[in-house]
């Protein structure tokens, strides 16, 4: 099984019993079993995303598959949870497992099909989600990013009683790059809790909202 750093979603005894539908594998002459039809079982199962089945000179069965790796895990403003993959194809949560992703709440459609302002707005979780996975600084640093009525984002930092208001995806390695210099100059100065929200939606700068005093 091939797939991502995270413990695999699928494993062998699930593939196997896949396998197995047909009836006994073992023993069973090759000339009975009809590969095609037991790869198009195998990849109806969503974590997979292909399959190659062979005999080997000894006769051997063997199985390769490709894992889906996720990317992020979405939460509906309905409550439900799913992960997508790099492609954004929609994966299904693991009772096993779970993955290290950045988390997003408030997506506005559970459906399977989405509308055409929904798939922009999967692109733009893609953009951001593949950024702070690859970045080890922002991936531990934000704990979650919420998706507005307006169809931006507000993060919420692991370290600071703050709220970044992001805007959308466009730009997003600058904004980055805008906010760690404002960690590095300003907060590391004035302390991570001065402010209450951080603006970075605006080309070129960043705007501080100080907390109230009473």
């Amino acid at each position: 099984i091939k797939g991502g750093k995270d413990a695999s979603f699928t494993d062998k005894e699930g593939i196997a019993g896949l396998l197995r539908v047909d009836g006994v594998i073992k023993g069973r002459s090759i000339h009975r079993f009809d590969l095609n039809q037991m790869e198009a079982a195998i990849r109806k199962n969503p974590w997979i995303k292909d399959a190659e089945l062979f005999f080997d000179n000894k006769q051997v069965l063997r199985v390769r598959l490709e894992e889906r790796v996720p990317a992020a895990r979405l939460f509906s403003r309905n409550g439900q949870s799913f992960y997508i993959d790099s492609s954004g194809i929609r994966l299904p949560l693991s009772v096993k497992r779970s993955a290290s992703v950045p988390v997003f709440t408030g997506f506005p459609s559970t459906a399977q099909q989405l509308t055409l302002t929904d798939s922009l707005l999967l692109e733009e979780v893609k953009i951001l989600s593949r950024f702070l996975l690859g970045d080890t600084f922002w991936k531990a640093q934000v704990a979650q990013v919420n998706i507005t009525a307006d169809r931006t984002f507000e993060m919420v930092p692991v370290i600071g009683n703050h709220i970044i208001e992001f805007g959308n995806a466009h730009d997003c390695e600058k904004k980055f790059n805008r906010l760690l210099l404002f960690y590095q100059k300003i907060l590391s100065k004035t302390g991570m809790d001065t402010y209450d929200r951080l603006k970075v939606q605006f080309a070129g700068q960043i705007v501080g909202v100080k907390k109230r005093t009473t």
